[in-house]
């Protein structure tokens, strides 16, 4: 790519590949919401079944793009599609869900069929009824982002009780994490870093939709950002779970670590800082960059390993199992947001560090993710090689959030757009 401008690279990434990818083969335009399961390369749609995790997600990119896209940002084909366009799909997706997923109390179902009803497996039986936290977060953020986009209020009461509903069960400790759920006892990094992403937006959803521009949401967001950045350690890494049985604490599931999480949660750590205002540990969180990405690199083959510290005695379950059998592998997440948050680091805080990071990141990501020959849009799961891992990770999707949220981000952190 040579000295081209990192938010060009991503601007034709995003114009050429991602988002042409999913307009045309991810939206249902006959029963609402989204199709995200394909196979690793983006070849064959496996099932018509939706996970709202998923499809909060595609809502979300629809409307950041359609907000991107009004201000000269972002261009697509006008016979494809236009930033109206963006945006009603996004609407037929919000009440895809609303008419489907979202109950009541603030809970959300996990998985849908094509039309909504009852997703069944492929022997024809229902799949377990599951709940998560995080895929109700992810309808919320979704839901929060059209919010932001269109400044209409309508939305806000259901937003409002989705997150309140996610952070209580987080706050009271064992919420349902489905596809990877903790031990009873312990508590995970991810579960405070969605609390704190669906605060960030739904604080934006308020600014947006209010009249004065006001966030009655700040001690929330407050508070949630305090509760992520509990699993900071003196070192600069974060600690991924807290596993309260002390004799428990030489496992794997207690001494590994996930850079790609943590270096994630920075930057909503950050964003969330700028918007209360209170950047008082910007110090600490800057450091924390490179040791994370220090601590993440592969020196054999570059990138960044999805986890390290992977030693000690077993403890037990689906997600320590996961941590062990997938610690080397390169994910397509866990290098575009560690892209975003060197990218920031270094732009709009003047991070040498970071800048060197972003640097060496940025160009694996591009020399490994994207699909060229061997598939469609990028091939989000690799080996520690960097070849094509043809498997599922977490859910039986191809995801359509981190890549294009992460080169949006880059694109508009180039216009300083995202600045309170």
């Amino acid at each position: 790519m040579g000295s081209e401008q990192p938010e060009r690279i991503a601007r034709r990434q995003l114009e050429d590949v991602i988002l042409p990818f999913w307009l045309e083969n991810g939206i249902d335009t006959e029963h609402g919401g989204f199709f995200t399961c394909f196979d690793n390369r983006g070849r064959h749609r496996l099932s018509a079944n939706k996970f709202t995790w998923s499809q909060g997600r595609f809502i979300w990119l629809l409307a950041r793009a359609a907000r991107l896209a009004d201000r000269g940002l972002l261009s697509l084909d006008a016979a494809r599609t236009d930033p109206g366009a963006l945006v009603r799909h996004a609407e037929r997706g919000a009440a895809f869900l609303l008419d489907h997923a979202v109950h009541a109390d603030g809970r959300c179902a996990y998985v849908l069929d094509e039309r909504g009803g009852t997703a069944l497996d492929e022997e024809g039986r229902p799949l377990p009824a599951e709940r998560s936290v995080f895929a109700d977060a992810f309808v919320a953020m979704g839901l929060a982002e059209l919010t932001r986009h269109t400044g209409a209020p309508d939305l806000l009461p259901v937003i409002d009780a989705i997150v309140q509903r996610v952070a209580d069960d987080v706050a009271a400790g064992d919420p349902p994490t489905p596809p990877y759920p903790l031990p009873p006892g312990c508590s995970g990094f991810g579960a405070r870093m969605i609390v704190l992403n669906a605060r960030l937006d739904q604080a934006r959803a308020h600014q947006a939709a209010s009249a004065l521009g006001t966030n009655p949401h700040a001690d929330d967001l407050r508070a949630a950002r305090r509760a992520m950045l509990a699993h900071r350690e003196d070192g600069g890494l974060f600690t991924e779970t807290f596993v309260a049985d002390p004799g428990r604490r030489d496992t794997i599931l207690a001494r590994h670590r996930t850079p790609g999480h943590a270096l994630e949660g920075i930057w909503m750590a950050l964003e969330a800082g700028e918007l209360l205002g209170e950047t008082g540990d910007d110090a600490d969180l800057l450091a924390s960059v490179p040791a994370l990405c220090e601590a993440g690199w592969d020196d054999a083959y570059g990138g960044l390993f999805r986890y390290v510290g992977v030693s000690g005695r077993t403890y037990g379950g689906p997600y320590e199992d996961l941590v062990r059998r997938t610690w080397s592998t390169k994910l397509w997440w866990v290098h575009t947001e560690a892209a975003y948050t060197t990218r920031l680091a270094a732009e709009r805080y003047g991070d040498p560090k970071a800048a060197a990071w972003f640097g060496r990141i940025w160009d694996y990501t591009l020399r490994t993710f994207p699909g060229g020959a061997d598939g469609e849009e990028w091939i989000q799961i690799r080996d520690r090689a960097g070849a094509p891992l043809d498997e599922v990770v977490a859910l039986p999707v191809k995801d359509p959030y981190h890549i294009a949220r992460n080169l949006m981000q880059i694109v508009e952190l180039a216009a300083q757009g995202d600045q309170p």
